[in-house]
This record gives C-alpha cells, sequence and structure tokens, in this order.
C-alpha cells in the first residue's frame, strides 16, 4: 500500500506539464492554422467584395453562404485527415500538384483575362431568387474552387489532437468573421472594389501555387522524388 501511495503521488505532479505543454503550443497551432486560412482565402475575398457589392444579396445570406462554405470545407478536411490518406509521408506532398496546378494555369490566364471579377463572378448569379437560393448561391460558389483549402487545411490537422484540431477549426471561424467584416466594409466605399479585385485576381494564383510548394516542403517531397530519379 505505502508503494501505490508512493507512485501516486509522484505521478500527480506531472498532469499540469502536460496542460502547460498544451497552452504553449496553443499560439503556434492559431499562427499555423491562421496562415493556412489567409493563403487559401485571397481570392475568397475578392469573391465576397463581389457579393457584397451586389445590391440583391443581404448581408446576411453572404455572411450565412461563406459559413457554410467554411464548414463544409473544414468538414471535408476532417473526412480526409480520418479517412488515414493523410498520413506524414512525402507521398502526402504529391496532393501538392492540386493548387500548385491551379495557380500555375490561373497565372498563364492573367494575361488573357483581365475582365473585373465583379462581371465574370457573381453577376452571373443573380438570377437567385429568395433568402435560400441566395444563401446556397455563397455557399456553392465559395466552395466550388477550394479543394486546395480543404487540402491544405488536413495537412494542418494531421496527426492533431481533437482539441487541437477543434482549436483549428475555432479559428477558421473567427477568421470567417473578420473576413466578412472586412469585405463588408470595403464594400461600403465602391470606388477602392475595382482595384482590390483586381489586387486580390493578381495575389490569389501566386498564394495557391505557393501552397503547393509549401506542402512539397513541409513532407519531404523533393527530396523523395530525387531519390527516385
Amino acid at each position: 500500500m505505502a508503494r501505490i501511495v508512493e507512485a501516486d503521488r509522484t505521478e500527480r505532479p506531472q498532469r499540469p506539464e502536460r496542460t502547460e505543454r498544451t497552452l504553449d503550443a496553443s499560439p503556434a497551432l492559431i499562427a499555423i492554422a491562421t496562415a493556412a486560412y489567409v493563403s487559401t482565402n485571397v481570392d475568397g475575398y475578392a469573391l465576397l467584395l463581389g457579393f457584397f457589392s451586389n445590391e440583391r444579396y443581404r448581408a446576411m445570406e453572404i455572411v450565412a453562404g461563406q459559413f457554410i462554405s467554411v464548414v463544409t470545407q473544414v468538414a471535408l478536411s476532417i473526412a480526409v485527415m480520418r479517412s488515414g490518406w493523410v498520413t506524414q509521408s512525402p507521398l502526402v506532398g504529391l496532393a501538392g500538384v492540386v493548387p500548385l496546378f491551379a495557380g500555375l494555369k490561373r497565372i498563364a490566364q492573367l494575361r488573357r483575362r483581365d475582365e473585373p471579377q465583379n462581371e465574370s463572378g457573381t453577376d452571373r448569379w443573380t438570377s437567385a431568387r429568395g433568402t435560400g437560393g441566395r444563401v446556397a448561391t455563397v455557399a456553392v460558389v465559395a466552395t466550388s474552387g477550394a479543394i486546395d483549402n480543404v487540402m491544405v487545411y488536413s495537412s494542418v490537422m494531421v496527426g492533431r489532437a481533437t482539441s487541437d484540431v477543434l482549436l483549428i477549426a475555432g479559428t477558421f471561424g473567427l477568421l470567417t468573421s473578420l473576413l466578412c467584416l472586412c469585405a463588408f466594409w470595403t464594400a461600403g466605399s465602391r470606388s477602392s472594389i475595382p482595384a482590390l479585385q483586381f489586387a486580390a485576381r493578381r495575389i490569389a494564383p501566386y498564394t495557391t501555387a505557393a501552397i503547393g510548394v509549401s506542402l512539397f516542403i513541409r513532407f519531404d517531397t523533393f527530396p523523395w522524388l530525387y531519390s527516385l530519379a
């Protein structure tokens, strides 16, 4: 009995250390999640500007649609992570081919497509009727080009504890609120919308391509491919 009591006393002080480590890791995890979200939503910001500048859409409809899109992306990311397909191996880095190819393709199209995003991106969706239809439209449009988001989010979540995944999801929710608020505030000054949309269209392809390269680097895919050559 004395040995059991002594063993319990030696084990109890170790518990606060685990909690302290988790708290210490939280700022770093939030920074990683923020970087992943920002890098994958530059073009989403331009899209939101187009919706907020469209008088047929109410602000709450746009915000609701954007949140549905983000929840869908996070759910898909968790499903990919839970499936076991995403693991810490060089083979996973090959997923970076998707955003890398998409980014390079859009960079190549920049010289041939200079029309404003508001004309080519959101005006074609003005036929949506009813609040539900407009919310669904925003959600579908925001999610349709988010395959790179899902791959990046799942790679950030892989190997994380459930509490860490919840923290990442909560960070995405907060950042989505800030993104919508920023787009709504910017849309109030219509004179700045074309310039911001133009800048976002120019930046987004490069950030998408950079995401692909970052996956190659994170999972040591480049050295692995070199070893196969």
